[in-house]
């Protein structure tokens, strides 16, 4: 067995989660060693001359092109995980749609043009009032405003606006970056819990990323929401956010594909050595099952 693994690209793995990226992926390829199986890590560049020789690859580019390409390798016949189709759902203008047409409690977003014009922003003064303009304090305290492609790659992708003229410069900052399009998501009050997983339930680790209050939850609640999201996306190596209310309700507000782990790295290369040997097998099973007639 050939496994190829491929590195994220250092544009989409910036400062210390280069490090963090690069580290989770060689240790799953120790990991899938313990299994007999012979890794190699590559760039994507250095993939390309390696990847016909691969029985199976596993991949964290994440990157438009890079994704682009590897979906041309999968249509060719090449088995991928992180699908990366699935990859390409996570991006923010597909993963808010897809999330909140399939009723997972995904926080109201909507898309904005960064050189909308000002007196077009007017609609959105009520997300800032103290009742987010639903009549209740759900949505106090402001408003998000993130890129609207990939995931956060450095200061400024995601904006916290606490101010409704905040908007507009926000969405200037954007534009003047190169930015076409934005997303205007309603802030969630509550306590911050990040999560890492592996799908088949081979990981799942909730943790706090700074000073909480703690508000009572049920995690397997929150485990249950994120692999339902995890796989309408078709993803299986994943983290993202929640919001825990005072109340103790969960509100997903991102997901993500195969992130650093960091905090969990040496579970996380067990789990998911394990799931990519498992899925690889099945595939194999697959293929000598003789078709029935």
């Amino acid at each position: 067995m050939n496994f190829l693994g491929i590195y994220r690209e250092s544009e989409y793995s910036p400062g210390r989660h280069m490090s963090n990226d690069a580290k989770i992926l060689r240790l799953v390829g120790q990991a899938l060693g313990r299994y007999g199986v012979s890794v190699t890590l590559a760039s994507l560049e250095e993939a390309r001359l390696l990847r016909q020789e691969a029985d199976f690859i596993f991949s964290m580019c994440q990157g438009p092109r890079a994704v682009a390409e590897l979906t041309e390798w999968k249509n060719e016949g090449a088995f991928i995980l992180n699908d990366p189709e699935a990859s390409r759902r996570t991006y923010r203008d597909s993963l808010c749609s897809t999330l909140r047409e399939k009723a997972l409690g995904f926080p109201h977003s909507e898309f904005l043009a960064t050189d909308v014009h000002p007196s077009e922003l007017e609609r959105y003064r009520a997300w800032f009032d103290a009742d987010g303009g639903l009549g209740r304090r759900i949505s106090s305290g402001g408003a998000w405003l993130k890129r609207a492609d990939v995931h956060a790659t450095q200061n400024g992708d995601v904006i916290k606006l606490d101010r409704w003229p905040d908007l507009n410069a926000g969405l200037t900052a954007f534009r003047l970056r190169g930015l076409k399009q934005a997303v205007l998501q309603k802030h969630c009050q509550g306590d911050e819990v990040k999560f890492y997983a592996v799908a088949g339930g081979k990981l799942f680790w909730p943790y706090y990323p700074k000073e909480s209050e703690g508000y009572p939850f049920d995690e397997k609640e929150l485990q249950a929401m994120a692999s339902h999201a995890a796989g309408e996306l078709g993803v299986s190596i994943y983290g993202g956010d929640a919001i825990i209310s005072p109340d103790g309700h969960i509100t997903l507000i991102d997901l993500n594909d195969w992130p650093s782990f960091a905090p969990c790295r040496g579970a996380a290369a067990s789990a998911i050595a394990k799931y990519l040997k498992e899925t690889y097998d099945a595939t194999q099973n697959q293929r000598k099952t003789p078709a029935v007639h």
